[in-house]
């Protein structure tokens, strides 16, 4: 199926616009008018063509023809999917994730087993991303391949060291430490440049392979948990909880109690027990407005 031309389905378009009325058709145009169908079918229209050339208006007025309505409703119809599927939103392409088979192999991982292989080169292709870091740093970009390999073969010998004899647990440990590297810059570049033994790394806590804005998050959880723990905090988030509610001014210095005589809410109050024991406390109110004591 050739590609469509503006010119070309013009002048298809042209040529069958002379044949109209489709009631004055004699058996010579009909077989014109097929033969030009048929050159329609075997062209791949667009939506440009489509719409440059309105060939369709044309076409569609053959559809009541005897003998040429249902190659003319067939070509219609199949310009009108074309058109629609070209105005569809093309849905984005997820993009393609590459295979651990695909990533480069150093030679000091030929003689290991499929697994550690694999582990090793994800391991490696995750220190790679801090190139730019370390070679802006001042890092050797020669260099900096081969402490990449170096430093993925140690990580994943470490692994294997401590994790080895549980194929499970070694699995576990690896994803873990491949998580935790592809977010966390900063660790990257602690292995990379020798601040982290490989060893230490593999006996590190999820806070500790965190990175530092989780750190930051999980601390301020922590000191929130504490605060909503302390008998006091009522005191000593007073003005914090006067903000959040709106209370300023005037309001600062309201109470619980009113005055009878000046209606004012400035008051203070304490308790104390004038009674036995067993009832309850006096309350004693002053006005700091006109000065009325009260007790209640």
């Amino acid at each position: 199926m050739s590609p469509a031309t503006i010119a070309t389905v013009n002048d298809i378009k042209a040529s069958l616009a002379k044949e109209l009325p489709v009631d004055g058709l004699t058996e010579e145009s009909t077989e014109r008018c097929q033969d030009m169908f048929k050159q329609l079918e075997n062209c791949n229209m667009n939506l440009k063509v489509l719409t440059e050339t309105l060939i369709g208006t044309v076409v569609s007025k053959f559809k009541i023809h005897e003998t040429l309505g249902p190659i003319a409703k067939s070509l219609v119809k199949k310009w009108k999917k074309a058109a629609r599927e070209s105005n569809r939103p093309s849905a984005k392409k997820p993009e393609a994730r590459e295979s651990v088979s695909d990533l480069p192999m150093a030679p000091e991982w030929t003689d290991l087993p499929p697994l550690r292989q694999n582990i090793a080169k994800k391991l490696n292709s995750l220190l790679e991303l801090s190139r730019k870091e370390m070679i802006d740093a001042g890092l050797n970009a020669e260099a900096f391949t081969g402490v990449c390999v170096s430093c993925a073969t140690e990580i994943e010998a470490a692994i294997e060291k401590e994790h080895g004899r549980d194929h499970s647990d070694y699995k576990t440990k690896a994803r873990s430490l491949v998580f935790n590297l592809k977010k966390n810059a900063s660790l990257r570049s602690q292995l990379l440049m020798g601040a982290t033994a490989p060893g230490e790394l593999i006996s590190m806590s999820s806070e500790h392979l965190a990175t530092s804005e989780k750190k930051q998050e999980r601390d301020a959880e922590v000191d929130r948990l504490r605060d909503s723990r302390l008998l006091d905090w009522d005191q000593k988030n007073e003005s914090k909880i006067n903000e959040m509610c709106g209370i300023k001014g005037d309001l600062l210095q309201a109470s619980l109690f009113t005055c009878s005589r000046c209606k004012s809410i400035k008051t203070t109050s304490t308790q104390k027990q004038t009674r036995s024991a067993d009832e309850p406390m006096t309350v004693f109110v002053f006005c700091l407005n006109c000065g009325k004591r009260w007790k209640c």
